[in-house]
């Protein structure tokens, strides 16, 4: 027997098949029988009888794992400006989805922006294309200075509106739907009449992730990786994931399984149910979203699986929590939704100041049981991140 590597369909999962569609670590698919990836990979691949009990871990990976529990820094994403300007500027926000996490950001948003003046107005809406096609006419019609995409409206899908925008010189800035690896725009996919992107740490937060579960398992673990290959960043952070696993854990495996976000309310449940008993050496499942926390957990528990632990990203108060009380949540790569929200008003105020965009990173923060208490009882969005970043971003914003 070797220690293999499968990522397997959610539908085959599902089905319960016996049939299992076998990636190599580079990502790409072919369909096996329960084999090893490639016989190349077979012979790359020790047997699991020779495999060390408790395999180091590195002090890389270790040092990765300690950086990203601390208290974040503030970088300035660059030089001071004035922001004199924004007063009486209109800013339109149209957020992708009605969720707690792109609430604390458009929150942030509106609290910075009214500060300095702009006249700040959100459309809300279900998350469906037309709703967001709606808004984008409302701020074309409208005459808005700036449109700010948060947590993105999918761009690929706004084509002839963005284009409308621009043609009636309304700069679109998307926020929070690129990996910081992507390029800028117009290069980057849906960016071709974008004027700027405010980026997340998508694959950093995989590489993460993937490192406090190796640390952890002592280098042992059986993870179950959970993605959306319909979500633009999903299937790199996958992919940052397990080149981590297969560069830095010999004793390590993983299962890979991909539920459309459409299902993530009906399905996750039961794909991750069907997983952990078709490989009951599961010991880990990381869901790439807390939106599927809620499907993660009962299907654990519903199984009885004790030694399983889940891990998730986002940081949303109601995962910290999950932590916090001790039950089957084990960690969280964490984001600071009020920062985020101060970058992505950075950016925009830039814009209508007429200054120079720039490359905004945003940080992590991993949560445990060593730091949860941190974010609040119960926790609360933003918190355990410090305040830094308030006085770094306002003392880029000077006034004449």
């Amino acid at each position: 027997m070797y220690t293999s590597r499968r990522l397997w369909p959610a539908a085959v999962l599902a089905a319960g098949a016996l049939t299992l569609a076998a990636c190599s670590s580079s990502g790409s698919s072919s369909e096996s029988s329960a084999a090893p990836a490639s016989s190349e990979a077979a012979a790359s691949e020790a047997p699991a009888s020779e495999a060390p009990a408790d395999a180091a871990v590195s002090a890389d990976v270790i040092a990765n794992v300690e950086a990203a529990k601390a208290l974040p820094a503030f970088t300035a994403p660059g030089a001071a400006f004035d922001i004199t300007d924004v007063v009486g500027k209109k800013i339109f926000e149209i957020p992708s989805v009605p969720n707690p996490f792109l609430q604390s950001i458009s929150d942030s948003m509106k609290q910075a922006a009214e500060a300095a003046g702009a006249i700040y107005t959100v459309c809300d809406n279900q998350a469906e294309v037309s709703q967001w096609v709606a808004c984008m006419d409302q701020a074309v019609n409208s005459d808005q200075d700036i449109i700010l995409l948060n947590g993105a409206p999918d761009p690929r899908a706004l084509q002839p509106q963005i284009q409308a925008a621009k043609d009636a010189g309304i700069p679109v800035t998307v926020i929070h739907f690129h990996d910081d690896s992507n390029p800028a725009p117009p290069t980057c996919e849906g960016c071709e009449n974008v004027t700027a992107v405010v980026t997340a740490p998508f694959n950093v937060a995989g590489k993460a992730a993937a490192d406090w579960i190796i640390a952890d398992s002592g280098g042992t673990a059986n993870t179950l990786i959970v993605g959306g290959s319909d979500i633009l960043p999903s299937p790199a952070t996958i992919d940052t994931m397990t080149k981590e696993f297969d560069e830095n854990c010999a004793g390590c495996e993983y299962t890979v399984i991909n539920i459309p976000v459409a299902d993530w309310n009906t399905k996750t449940q039961t794909e991750i149910q069907a997983a952990l008993q078709a490989n009951p050496d599961i010991n880990y499942v990381y869901v790439l979203y807390d939106a599927m926390v809620a499907g993660a957990v009962p299907a654990v528990e519903t199984l009885g699986r004790t030694d399983v632990k889940i891990g998730s990203y986002n940081g949303s108060p109601f995962a910290l929590d999950f932590i916090a009380q001790g039950d089957t949540v084990a960690f969280n790569v964490g984001e600071d939704t009020p920062g985020i929200g101060y970058a992505a008003i950075d950016q925009a105020f830039r814009i209508l100041t007429g200054n120079e965009v720039v490359q905004t990173r945003t940080p992590i923060r991993i949560w445990d049981d060593t730091n949860v208490a941190e974010a609040g009882t119960p926790a609360q969005p933003g918190a355990g991140y410090g305040d830094a970043y308030v006085a770094g971003y306002q003392s880029l914003w000077t006034t004449s």
